[in-house]
């Protein structure tokens, strides 16, 4: 070969591989070398290898490498910290400078057929994170467990499966798949050098001396010729043992293709000849390569020895599992044909009469009680030529002499060996696509396989929700068929066949628009008139005598008055009539809903004013009125719900939901949904065991989750479920009225079918029977209110054109959409309700107009801190940020219990003794404790508090103003020597409506400045 042929080789990695497979060539006498040198290959290599980094695979590692990993096995020195291994193989290992991982370059530019990737993205044991890069042909580590590994060969990769073939020696016999997760790198073995070799520079300085310099086509690297003997001859060498197509590419060196023009590769065309030829056998599963291996060798049977029962049950085991060889299904059919009368024998002596009743039974023979061990076993024999018949199927005619068995035997002969493998093709086809319906069904015979091969239960919320769907419109067009004909049919009337009508134009003087008037020229009998009457009616037209003049049968629309002419001649089509209806209606419809929902909200904003302005002083009057709200809360709620609805009917947008007239109606909807969200509970309870602490958390999480998609799973139909006791005391008291006997005796037969103490009624004759012994009862007199009550949420839904659990279904998934949540009380008056009738000592909220005047005294100033040490409920923290936003405002609370609604109201508290605070401050205002001349305490501490020229203003009891005990004493002493003042509050300053608890004590606001330091 040239040198200069490798002086072209502008890539290193190139050049290595290339004297590598040289070296090889010439050491083992092979007479091709390497496709690499193939030059529409090598730059697809170099522009994948360089679009990531240029490796070179099979050079040595460089002497720093060596060099660390020498130094790596040497004892690590004190202090140093904890490092990843070195890499082993740094010409597979490709280490990135982008530390995250999804930065990295796409791994697909590196994958081809001999060749995939996997990302360690963090430290391993084979080294820091890196890409490591797996080839045919590597020596590679195979993780098996813990500690154990195995060294072995890449032999084989698959993309499709992530998946790595490793040999464990030469022989490439022992080894198996691996997840490329499970692979490391391990040291190439060194290759022997050979004993007579001579170096590679000296072997291409001969080549070139004896070729010259230039390339010819001699340079050419040959493919080596396959032929399908050669092939078959390997197969047929290994049976039983199956190879992929890039087995048998590098078997017979041709391991590289085009996958666009796979053809070109001579083993694939061999290999599809043979396939073709039924020489081989091919198994071609949906993913991963096709496998290729010999075909069985059917030996001939001896020419004694029979077919047996056992032989059938052997050959029926495999069968079962996919196609044998046609040539095996031939000669089993032949010897169990040849045999049956020795069959026949050896069932007769081999079981007993029942048993072999059984057998046919299986086999789908003939049966009846009684029946010989002959006879039985004769159905068993014809079942199992019948297993032979592929479509299940035998025609003859039993007329011309010709019998089944002979009319079998002719149709599985006739049998070609491609009509024998196109059955099962098409089995596999048929096969893929049950597998394609139960991943994603579409339509209802999808679905009806996914439930019967997994139940309701396992379809998701999606697919389960598309079912209902699918049934729902089903349902509701079967119906629409069965009521409303979009055709009137003409006259039927002898009378009307030979009228005549006058037609002339008039005008309707209240809508303010031109009529269409249809007149007769005679009278007619009132059986004619009803019939012109109704028909005139489903055209949109009425009849009217207002004006004697005008009298006839009127319409709005011209055409609607000529196609009532026309029924004297034929049908006519109303299919824009009843659109038009429809229309009108859901209009109207959503002027109704719009109209309640409007006065619902207003009814409710009232009741919640009220509310918030009764008196709720006391606990038992807080709950009262937090009641009333509530139900004022759900009444908006429902009157958003019921705006958005009519928006959707007026838009022509409610599908499922398009009869919903009354609030009741989405009152049931909403009781349903209720239900529904406990019988999931009640399912999570059945499931979960009850004493687990998991159990205990998910069933919290469920209550406290909101009604969502996830609850429609487990709606149930609301059909009256009644008492059997009620029941039958009402069916009793009904047989001995008049009018309703025979009603209650055709409940009371229904009702003796039903053996539970709640019956439950779901058919439709049954709910016919209920309703009409119910309105019977109504009519004498009957008490049957709760029969009655039970029936309703029932008759509210069909009444809304809901008839079915999937329409109802359907119907709230659409429910949801348009349902509005309930607001409820702000969480600040929540929390303060909790405090109400709560014992607390010394808690006494300052009442607004109190704390206005502190403010006022106060004079506080953005610049200033502020100090409130008993903050309580937070009133006094409220007026401060509303009043002075930008002021420095701590605040300070001795009792816990305070915490929930100071946090609802957003303040930052404080939790201590007000007495061991320490800090300094230009304003304090406070309402401290006033028992037990607490109020003296806080005062005085309060004080020590102040910067110079501070102010402290603070509510205080009457009592240290008066009293002559020691403390008190010392107090009004202590004010004198300050500047301080005090004003009284009116006796009723902390009762009526502004407080929110009240009082009787008599209080003052004292103000203490301290002096500037001079």
């Amino acid at each position: 070969m040239p040198c200069h042929l490798l002086n072209n080789l502008s890539s290193d990695l190139l050049r290595s591989k290339l004297a590598l497979f040289t070296l090889f060539s010439l050491q083992n006498g092979s007479d091709f070398m390497t496709p690499f040198c193939k030059e529409n290959l090598m730059k697809r290599k170099h522009m994948l290898y360089d679009r990531q980094k240029t490796l070179d695979f099979d050079a040595p590692p460089s002497a720093e490498v060596q060099h660390i990993a020498e130094k790596t096995s040497e004892p690590p020195p004190a202090n140093q910290e904890k490092k990843a291994s070195p890499l082993l193989r740094p010409d597979r290992q490709i280490v990135y400078a982008e530390e995250n991982h999804y930065r990295w370059p796409d791994a697909n530019l590196l994958h081809d057929h001999d060749t995939i990737t996997v990302d360690r993205i963090v430290d391993d044991i084979d080294g820091p994170a890196h890409r490591f890069v797996i080839t045919r042909g590597d020596t590679v580590e195979a993780y098996m467990s813990h500690g154990n590994f195995h060294v072995g060969e890449v032999i084989g990769i698959s993309h499709a499966r992530q998946e790595v073939r490793v040999a464990w020696d030469q022989t490439l016999e022992k080894g198996g798949w691996f997840h490329v997760g499970r692979i490391y790198p391990a040291a190439e073995p060194k290759a022997e050098r050979p004993r007579h070799g001579q170096p590679l520079s000296k072997v291409l300085a001969a080549v070139n001396h004896a070729n010259g310099t230039g390339q010819t086509e001699a340079d050419r690297v040959p493919v080596a010729g396959v032929n399908p003997e050669q092939v078959l001859e390997f197969l047929n060498a290994r049976p039983g043992k199956e190879f992929t197509t890039g087995d048998l590419r590098h078997e017979f060196g041709a391991p590289y293709y085009d996958p666009e023009h796979p053809l070109d590769n001579p083993v694939h065309k061999v290999l599809r000849e043979l396939r073709d030829a039924k020489t081989i056998n091919v198994i071609e599963p949906s993913w991963g390569e096709p496998r290729f291996s010999a075909l069985p060798a059917a030996a001939p049977a001896p020419a004694l020895t029979l077919y047996t029962f056992d032989d059938f049950k052997k050959f029926h085991a495999e069968f079962s599992k996919g196609p044998v060889p046609f040539e095996t299904y031939q000669a089993e059919f032949q010897r169990l044909w040849d045999s049956q009368d020795s069959v026949k024998a050896e069932l007769i002596a081999r079981f007993k009469a029942k048993e072999l009743t059984v057998l046919a039974g299986r086999m789908r023979g003939y049966v009846r009680s009684g029946q010989t061990k002959e006879k039985s076993a004769a159905s068993i024999v014809r079942g199992m030529l019948n297993y032979f018949v592929l479509d299940n199927s035998v025609s003859y005619s039993p007329f011309s002499g010709e019998t089944y068995e002979s009319a079998l035997k002719k149709k599985v002969e006739a049998l070609t060996a491609g009509e024998y493998y196109r059955h099962f093709e098409k089995k596999q086809e048929e096969s893929l696509a049950k597998e394609a319906a139960l991943a994603d069904p579409q339509n209802l015979a999808d679905f009806r396989l996914v439930i019967e091969t997994k139940g309701e239960d396992g379809l998701t919320d999606e697919q389960l929700s598309r079912y209902d769907a699918l049934r729902a419109d089903l349902q509701r067009d079967l119906r629409a068929q069965q009521t409303a004909t979009s055709t009137v049919q003409r006259f039927q009337a002898d009378e009307l066949q030979s009228l005549s009508f006058v037609r002339k134009e008039g005008y309707h003087d209240k809508r303010l628009c031109p009529l269409y008037i249809v007149q007769l020229e005679s009278r007619v009998e009132r059986e004619a008139f009803n019939e012109l009457n109704r028909k005139a009616k489903q055209l949109g037209g009425w009849y009217s005598s207002f004006k004697k003049s005008d009298a006839g049968f009127q319409f709005l629309e011209k055409d609607q008055a000529d196609r009532f002419c026309e029924l004297l001649a034929g049908d006519v089509d109303r299919s824009d009539v009843l659109e038009a209806r429809k229309e009108r209606q859901e209009l109207s419809a959503a002027e109704s809903l719009h109209e309640l929902a409007t006065n619902l909200m207003e009814r409710a904003e009232e009741t919640i004013e009220r509310s918030n302005d009764s008196l709720q002083n006391t606990a038992r009057r807080a709950d009262i009125q937090a009641g009333v709200r509530g139900q004022a809360y759900a009444d908006q709620a429902m009157s958003r719900t019921i705006h958005s609805l009519a928006e959707a009917l007026s838009r022509g947008e409610a599908k499922y939901l398009d009869g919903i007239r009354h609030r009741t109606q989405l009152q049931t909807l909403d009781t349903v949904l209720s239900l529904a969200k406990w019988k999931r509970i009640r399912a999570v309870k059945q499931q979960d065991k009850e004493s687990t602490y998991g159990h205990g958390r998910r069933q919290d999480r469920i209550e406290e989750e909101p009604i969502s998609l996830a609850t429609v799973r487990f709606v149930e139909f609301p059909y009256p479920t009644l008492y059997r006791r009620n029941l039958e005391d009402a069916i009793a008291r009904g047989r001995n009225t008049s009018g309703v006997k025979k009603s209650a005796e055709t409940l009371k037969r229904y009702l003796s079918e039903k053996s539970a103490d709640y019956v439950e009624f779901s058919r439709e004759y049954e709910l016919n029977a209920l309703f009409d012994f119910v309105d019977r009862a109504k009519a004498q007199g009957i008490d049957v209110e709760r029969i009655a009550g039970a029936s309703e949420n029932y008759k509210r839904l069909v009444r809304a054109n809901i008839t079915s659990l999937p329409e109802l279904r359907a119907a709230l998934r659409e429910y949801l959409e348009h349902r509005a949540e309930r607001r409820g009380d702000d969480p600040v008056q929540i929390a303060e309700r909790e405090l109400i009738g709560k014992d607390l000592p010394g808690f006494y909220p300052t009442p607004r107009p109190v704390i206005d005047r502190m403010l006022e005294l106060a004079d506080i100033e953005a610049q200033h801190k502020v100090l409130e040490p008993s903050c309580g409920k937070g009133d006094i923290l409220d007026a401060l940020k509303e009043e002075c936003p930008d002021i420095e405002l701590v605040a300070i609370e001795r009792n816990w219990t305070m915490e929930d609604v100071l946090s609802a109201k957003g303040h930052a508290v404080e939790f201590s003794d007000f007495l061991e605070h320490a800090g300094s401050y230009d304003r304090i205002v406070m309402n401290p404790p006033f028992e037990n001349g607490q109020d003296i305490d806080h005062v005085r501490h309060a004080y020590s508090l102040l910067r110079p020229g501070g102010r402290l203003v603070s509510v205080v009891c009457e009592g240290p103003f008066f009293r002559s005990d020691k403390k008190a004493s010392e107090f009004r002493q202590w004010l004198e020597a300050l500047d301080s003042d005090s004003e009284q509050l009116p006796a009723d300053a902390f009762q009526g409506r502004d407080a929110f608890r009240e009082t009787g004590v008599r209080t003052r606001l004292l103000t203490i400045n301290k002096e500037e330091h001079a």
